[in-house]
């Protein structure tokens, strides 16, 4: 992919260790799908989020430049947006959350703005980000906490940084002006790509307005309060011990543009808190260390599951088993869990069990 860094090409490698002992657990199926409205598919779902009060979900498609609007059943509602540089139009949204009065509010990590619509879906204002990357975001207490980081691939990197802290999450008010950061020096970075791998984070507010930033490269979840004070750290089990990312290799074939390799396992996907209060964390099963030796057309999806923790102990208190090659996941009530998963022929899914 292609960030302000150039091209990055990540590999994987690790060590297996002995699986944490969960109940094994099954999930019912209540709905799936491939295709929808008129014919029409997902290209490449960045983030997935849902209006409990509203008994809607929203899938934010990065590669269609739209946000998808479904009720709980799971039909198709209406898309917000399109490919474009205007208003309530995107270059590649990857995140979105909840806002006042039933709106939303979109990360466009192409545009680098943030824009927010009302509940009927109708655009009502942009917001331009010039002093951090947006890529995703949660609003609270009337601002917006971000992060520059997406799923399982997608951040920038800023080559000419001194920073080793690199912050995790930027803090703006609604002009979008940067008011606060959240960082740590707990593994300062002087390499600026393996810097921004070992900074990723997810980012997931509890009820209580505590901030939950699992770190995508590594396992560990630590734990802020909204004032940027780090209140809490924690691990869990894991089937394999995650590689500390290390840089391999590194060229430039044209100018302009950076060619990276690195070694890197990917342990959190995403996080997000379920109408129980809980924290549930999109947990890679195994490393990506015998994937990445096949070709890319015949590599297997990573196998994941859910990990879901109590905020209080941090402790795991259950896992949910989901398909393997999950994108984006959010949380309704009843125990019912949507997904966005790609299938062994390539195809995604959108589909909706019961834990």
């Amino acid at each position: 992919m292609r960030t302000s860094a150039g091209l990055i090409a990540l590999l994987a490698t690790a060590l297996v260790l002995a699986s944490p002992s969960f109940p094994a657990e099954t999930t019912k199926t209540l709905w799936s799908k491939t295709s929808f409205g008129a014919g029409d598919y997902f290209h490449e779902p960045a983030d997935i989020e849902v209006d409990g009060a509203r008994s809607l979900i929203y899938v934010v498609d990065a590669g269609s430049c739209r946000v998808l609007v479904f009720d709980s059943q799971g039909e198709f509602l209406r898309a917000v947006g399109q490919k474009g540089q205007g208003p309530g139009e995107f270059l590649r949204p990857t995140g979105m959350c909840l806002v006042r009065a039933g709106g939303f509010a979109v990360a466009d990590f192409g545009s680098n703005r943030i824009q927010t619509f009302d509940a009927a879906g109708t655009f009502v204002r942009s917001v331009a980000v010039k002093q951090a990357r947006v890529a995703d975001l949660v609003f609270d207490d009337g601002r917006f906490f971000t992060v520059p980081a997406f799923s399982v691939s997608g951040y920038s990197v800023t080559l000419d940084s001194q920073d080793k802290g690199q912050p995790l999450v930027n803090v703006l008010d609604e002009e979008g002006q940067k008011t606060a950061e959240i960082s740590v020096a707990d593994f300062p970075e002087a390499q600026p790509f393996i810097r921004a791998i070992k900074h990723r984070v997810s980012l997931a507010v509890s009820p209580h307005g505590k901030l939950y930033l699992p770190f995508y490269s590594m396992n560990l979840v630590q734990v802020f309060d909204k004032t940027g004070k780090k209140v809490a750290s924690f691990t869990r089990p894991l089937a394999f011990k995650p590689v500390t990312p290390a840089l391999i290799g590194q060229r430039s074939p044209e100018k302009g543009i950076v060619q990276m390799r690195a070694t890197n396992d990917i342990v959190n996907a995403a996080a997000k808190f379920g109408p129980d209060g809980k924290l549930y964390i999109l947990t890679a099963v195994e490393s990506l260390a015998e994937s990445v030796k096949q070709k890319p057309d015949v590599r297997p999806a990573l196998p994941m599951r859910l990990d879901v923790i109590d905020p209080e102990t941090h402790q795991v208190v259950r896992t949910i088993p989901c398909a393997a090659g999950v994108r984006a996941f959010g949380l309704l009530d009843g125990g019912r869990l949507v997904y966005i998963y790609e299938d062994a022929e390539g195809e995604l899914t959108f589909t909706c069990v019961r834990y």
